[in-house]
């Protein structure tokens, strides 16, 4: 019976063609796994390279947008559409997480989160999927990739007209004086005279920004950037997510004076801060608290105390000869309530330091288009954000002084009709609010 055996394992061992296939066999199962495995890699490879471009144009396309003033909801729906604009569907994926998910890979949004590094603004884009392996023996593999894009701030803007289509959305004209040699000027007007410039008036700018053009036949101007960008993206208003504040039971102004202020006759005391003489001393000082007022006219010499003076659909003016001082003052006009500050008044107004809107001294309700004058003599001074986003046109002249002053405006439309000049330098007065063009952008990692 061995040799039986033994003889038909020789005879089996000198069988070539038996010996062939059993090799065959044994080596075939090394090679069809590193076959799988070289397949599957390259498969990955690709997979990962995809996924990877796409993050960078979504965390591109979401700093960008987020730059350029749409809310971090608006900016992450932009970035997960342009990221699976441009990684498909891929069909080689599983489902992420658990078994129980029915949710297709492709499916799941990205990850976008904003911040900050250094002065740059930051989106980062992350995403993963689970990576089912073609063959077998091979467990399945999590590809997950991140990418990280950053924008500068670009040159600050001084003013910045948002009328889309707007003719002199931004004007100077006549013999008005202007200097904001240390930020820029834009305007949001596709017009081919988006910012006009003529007359013997002067201009002196860090630079003119326009998504349409600029039409410049001025006596004098000067720009530190050399010339004019046309044809830019237009800036969405910057603020336009606060929210504004409502109005109460308006202020008594009974027993203010008349004198000081209109409607202030009568035997009140003045908001409670005392009745004004009927025989008031030289140089008398009516003071008013913070609160609602249907209309404010100032007459006479008026201290505002510290806080927040909303006008309820009247007038806020500044009469010839009035003279008007707040510390941490800021006035909202709500209710289609109009701004007029004529020449012969005097003001020296200083914004509130604190709260929602802190570095704001004339806010104006979204849909009030009423046009405002703001008209200053050499005593004059104001210092916060004049932000009226809905007014259709702003006429300002400031004190003229030679220091300059810590001013922004935000308008539809804005006209410079005397002399301006305006301060770079004012982190403190506009608590750190400012208005920034969109600068460059580029991927971190």
């Amino acid at each position: 019976m061995l040799n039986k055996r033994k003889n038909k394992l020789v005879r089996m061992l000198e069988d070539e063609s038996g010996n062939f296939a059993v090799m065959t066999a044994l080596v075939m199962i090394p090679l069809f796994t590193a076959a799988s495995i070289a397949i599957n890699l390259a498969r990955i490879n690709l997979e990962s390279a995809k996924m990877q471009d796409a993050l960078d144009a979504a965390a591109f396309s979401a700093v960008k947008s987020y730059g350029e003033g749409e809310d971090e909801a608006q900016a992450k729906d932009l970035a997960n559409n342009t990221f699976f604009a441009n990684f498909g569907m891929p069909e080689i994926v599983d489902e992420i997480g658990s078994g129980e998910s029915s949710t297709p890979a492709a499916a799941q949004a990205i990850t976008v989160a904003f911040g900050t590094a250094g002065v740059e603004s930051t989106a980062t884009a992350t995403y993963e999927l689970t990576y089912a392996p073609l063959f077998w023996g091979l467990q399945p593999y999590t590809i997950d990739r991140a990418s990280v894009a950053a924008r500068m701030p670009g040159r600050e803007a001084c003013i910045l007209a948002l009328h889309p289509t707007a003719t002199r959305a931004f004007e100077v004209s006549g013999s008005a004086s202007v200097d904001t040699s240390g930020c820029t000027i834009t305007s949001n007007s596709s017009d081919a005279q988006s910012i006009y410039l003529s007359g013997s008036a002067s201009l002196k700018a860090e630079c003119l920004y326009a998504t349409g053009k600029v039409s410049a036949t001025l006596a004098h101007l000067e720009l530190a950037c050399g010339k004019a960008v046309e044809d830019v993206p237009p800036i969405l208003d910057p603020f336009r997510f606060r929210k504004m504040p409502t109005t109460g039971s308006w202020v008594n102004l009974a027993g203010c004076g008349q004198n000081f202020v209109a409607g202030g006759g009568g035997n009140g005391d003045c908001n409670g801060t005392s009745k004004t003489p009927n025989n008031a001393p030289v140089g008398y000082t009516v003071e008013l608290k913070p609160g609602t007022y249907g209309g404010l006219e100032i007459k006479g010499k008026v201290l505002l105390r510290p806080g927040s003076y909303i006008i309820d659909g009247g007038v806020l003016k500044l009469a010839s000869q009035s003279v008007l001082t707040g510390e941490g003052v800021t006035f909202f006009l709500m209710n289609g309530a109009q701004l007029d500050i004529h020449g012969g008044s005097t003001f020296n107004i200083t914004p509130s330091l604190t709260g929602d809107w802190a570095g704001f001294a004339i806010v104006a309700a979204r849909n009030n288009t009423a046009t405002a004058t703001i008209n200053g003599n050499s005593a004059s001074s104001l210092a916060g954000i004049i932000y009226m986003p809905a007014s259709r046109e702003i006429q300002y002249a400031g004190s003229g002084s030679t220091g300059g002053e810590c001013v922004r405006i935000v308008a539809q439309e804005i006209t410079m009709i005397g002399n301006s000049s305006f301060k770079l330098d004012c982190k403190a007065e506009l608590a750190n609010n400012t208005i920034n063009n969109p600068g460059a952008i580029r991927l971190v990692r």
